[in-house]
């Protein structure tokens, strides 16, 4: 079986305005024309689009880092608001999430469940910080489950729409650990919910980020050398243990088993220590030597 795409959901009207509606009335009138009965039954339905409009969403390098910080790590559901503002040239579509707060929840694997008493004292409690008065966009995370919205989400959602005034936007986020999202923005003033593909986000890099690139320029990755036998220590780190050489022939694997295998020897270069030509603790090179071979390595 081929793969089902997903069908584009286009931006659409919130509210339904008077041209809207005379178009709704036209398009009825034809249906009941040319509708014929089968079991006494009329259906009519007509879907609204707003074609070519797109929205872009901005995250502030703070908010962005506390948002992806909850999402990795809580291991169950979380919930949060974002605060948002539309951007300066109301001309464009563009909304911009500075900041993000933790309401008062009980959190399952599943569900997030709101106190409303613990939510109101939270609102009361802050009422002077000036962030609540730009409580725009709710989010919470399906941690490894797929972003789709629950029936639970949906009345959820629904609830929040009719308490907003014709002039206000709203945002309604779910996002999972691997940052698949769902994301729906109601703009009331505009009359337009933009969803799915209508939306692209952006955010600024957070100090975490910035710091784990500087970091990355920091540090390289150390190669090494290996020799197969010994050789006078030197300004290069020695290998004790020789290549293993391959050979199709059975007796010459048995014989190479038989081997006396080498034995590592102490100080004999390793990175880190001082040959001879460095500045060591050793006298000279015979006293070197004469502690490698002869009488055994002294503290």
């Amino acid at each position: 079986m081929g793969r089902k795409r997903r069908k584009r959901k286009m931006s659409r009207p919130i509210k339904m305005t008077q041209a809207y509606m005379d178009e709704c009335r036209q398009d009825f009138e034809k249906a009941l024309q040319l509708t014929k009965l089968a079991d006494g039954k009329l259906t009519f339905t007509k879907t609204f689009s707003i074609a070519d409009r797109k929205a872009v969403l901005y995250f502030t390098a703070n908010a962005w880092a506390k948002m992806t910080a909850l999402i990795r790590d809580f291991d169950k559901e979380v919930a949060w608001h974002g605060v948002a503002s539309r951007g300066e040239d109301e001309s464009k579509d563009e909304y911009i999430i500075s900041d993000i707060v933790v309401y008062p929840q009980t959190v399952s694997g599943a569900t997030v469940e709101m106190d409303t008493e613990e939510y109101a004292k939270w609102l009361m409690d802050n009422a002077d910080d000036e962030r609540f008065e730009n409580i725009h966009m709710q989010g919470h995370s399906h941690v490894n489950m797929a972003p789709n919205p629950s029936s639970v989400d949906l009345n959820h959602q629904e609830e929040i729409l009719n308490m907003l005034g014709d002039d206000d936007f709203y945002i309604f986020m779910i996002w999972n650990k691997s940052l698949s999202n769902n994301i729906k923005i109601y703009d009331l003033k505009k009359n337009v919910l933009f969803e799915d593909k209508d939306i692209t986000f952006q955010h600024e890099e957070g100090e975490l980020d910035e710091f784990i690139k500087q970091a990355k320029e920091m540090v390289k990755t150390k190669t090494y050398q290996y020799n197969s036998g010994y050789q006078k220590p030197a300004g290069t780190p020695y290998n004790p243990l020789p290549a293993v050489k391959t050979d199709d022939k059975k007796d010459d694997k048995k014989d190479a088993g038989k081997k006396e295998k080498p034995r590592t020897r102490i100080g004999a270069g390793w990175a880190g220590t001082n040959p001879p030509g460095q500045s060591s603790f050793y006298d000279d090179e015979d006293d070197y030597y004469d502690r490698l071979y002869g009488g055994g390595f002294r503290y």
